[in-house]
């Protein structure tokens, strides 16, 4: 079920006038942090642009995996993995560079985080688990219910 949600949310349509219109993070719109730069509305960071991670550095500092997607769900990607760190759930998706995660990583988590909560069929709600996302490096997180909840993985990490 999760994995249809995942496929569903990585492969839905948007336009890129929805896009444009959505708040996407522009350098005009953030501010700097400890962490690198946040947006005004404390959904996206962008951070450590020359870091470089993989899922064992991650592992490294407790991020738990349990499940790898195939990274043809999400374009540009190398490889994904969704796990938990601090009880919390993270899906992190590796690129090749820093640059590929700000371009293809950030326009596909867009598409996620622009869900809002509501009801398909009345059987089955469809919640937005990742209301937030981090570029950190080469990848993207996908951050369950706050921002915050990368950030306490992305301070854990070498820099």
């Amino acid at each position: 079920m999760f994995a249809l949600v995942l496929i569903a949310n990585t492969t839905a349509c948007g336009s890129s006038d929805e896009l444009a219109e959505s708040d996407n993070g522009s350098s005009d719109e953030l501010a700097e942090s400890d962490n690198g730069s946040v947006d005004e509305k404390g959904v996206r960071l962008t951070t450590r642009a020359e870091s470089f991670y993989s899922i064992s550095d991650l592992e490294a500092v407790g991020f738990k995996k349990s499940k790898q997607f195939t990274p043809q769900t999400v374009p540009g990607s190398t490889d994904i993995w969704y796990g938990f760190f601090s009880q919390r759930d993270i899906e992190v998706r590796f690129y090749t560079s820093h640059a590929d995660a700000l371009g293809m990583g950030a326009e596909a988590a867009e598409v996620i985080i622009a869900r809002t909560a509501g009801q398909r069929d009345y059987l089955i709600p469809v919640v937005n688990l990742y209301p937030a996302y981090a570029v950190v490096g080469n990848t993207v997180m996908l951050c369950e219910r706050l921002l915050s909840t990368c950030e306490a993985l992305i301070d854990a990490l070498p820099e």
